[in-house]
């Protein structure tokens, strides 16, 4: 099974546009909301590829019963600690012409002490639990930026494999705490590195020193450039795949279930690239927050052109 950990759960409110104006006027041609959150986003991916997933994490009392009974609609098992507070809602503008989003996010409500120890001692509960855990998104006021080093060391004791996809101070704790994998996106590595990147070898280069944290592995998004994945031995690139955009929030968390899923079923490093670029694409051909089907990555896995860069 694998767990997922939401810790600033949302809605998003996705509206499209021929062209997005900055300062002007812009007509919304459909608009549409859906359940989101970066944990709970990879657990419904996860789940709609064939596999099975276990939503953890934050929720709230206002609100929160839309996040319980999308989940139920899935079938996806949870169980949150509950806070006071409303669930945040994040705009997303999908400008039609460029094929790219705008996100407006809100920060989510503050978390208190006791229920943040609650946290803990049920991360701990279900670590034991499950083959492995996904730790993913930002996190709401009064979090500390260790939360996510803080959690992964304290479930390094169990079997269980951890990936980090977030950002910011929260990425560059957490991967003191020696996850399985971890997934920046390319934006996020430059920061975390201080460097740009010109050639896909020295994202490589770069990126080969959180291998040197105990990290096992490490997969690079890009958007419309691809993809890169790398280990201790070997590195290797994916081509975008061609397709008609028409969302892109949750791609990032359809890559981070496609690798999820390669793990599970044994794949080697190659083909857990597919998997993840599979996954992404066809986030990518839905709209809002939707995210990958198991019929869409199946048609894009022949499709991903994968080469080696080490």
């Amino acid at each position: 099974m694998v767990t997922t950990l939401t810790l600033n759960p949302c809605i998003d409110r996705m509206v499209t546009v021929e062209k997005f104006i900055y300062g002007g006027l812009n007509r919304i041609k459909s608009s549409r909301m859906d359940v989101a959150g970066k944990g709970v986003n990879v657990a419904v991916a996860i789940h709609q590829l064939g596999s099975s997933a276990f939503c953890t994490g934050i929720n709230y009392t206002e609100r929160g019963r839309i996040i319980r009974g999308f989940l139920d609609s899935k079938g996806i098992p949870y169980d949150f600690v509950d806070v006071e507070g409303e669930v945040r809602v994040n705009l997303k503008i999908f400008d039609m012409s460029e094929g790219v989003v705008t996100e407006v996010n809100e920060s989510g409500n503050p978390v208190p002490p006791e229920c943040l120890d609650k946290l803990m001692d049920m991360v701990d509960e279900y670590a034991a639990r499950s083959r492995m855990m996904v730790f993913s998104g930002s996190v709401p006021q009064r979090v500390p930026v260790s939360v996510y080093r803080d959690l992964i060391e304290r479930v390094n004791k169990y079997p269980v494999l951890c990936v980090l996809d977030t950002d910011d101070e929260l990425f560059l704790q957490g991967i003191e705490a020696g996850p399985y994998m971890v997934k920046p996106n390319l934006y996020e590595l430059e920061k975390a590195t201080g460097m740009q990147f010109t050639t896909y070898k020295e994202i490589v280069n770069a990126a080969r020193a959180f291998l040197d944290k105990g990290i096992n592995i490490v997969g690079v998004s890009m958007g419309s450039r691809g993809a890169v994945i790398l280990d201790d031995k070997e590195a290797f690139y994916a081509h975008p795949v061609a397709v008609e955009v028409k969302g892109t929030a949750g791609a990032g968390d359809s890559m981070v279930a496609g690798f999820c899923l390669a793990i599970q079923e044994g794949a080697g490093l190659k083909e857990m690239l597919r998997y993840g670029m599979a996954a992404a694409t066809a986030s990518v051909m839905r709209e809002g927050t939707l995210l990958c089907t198991r019929s869409g990555f199946e048609s894009m896995l022949p499709r991903v052109e994968i080469e080696r860069i080490i």
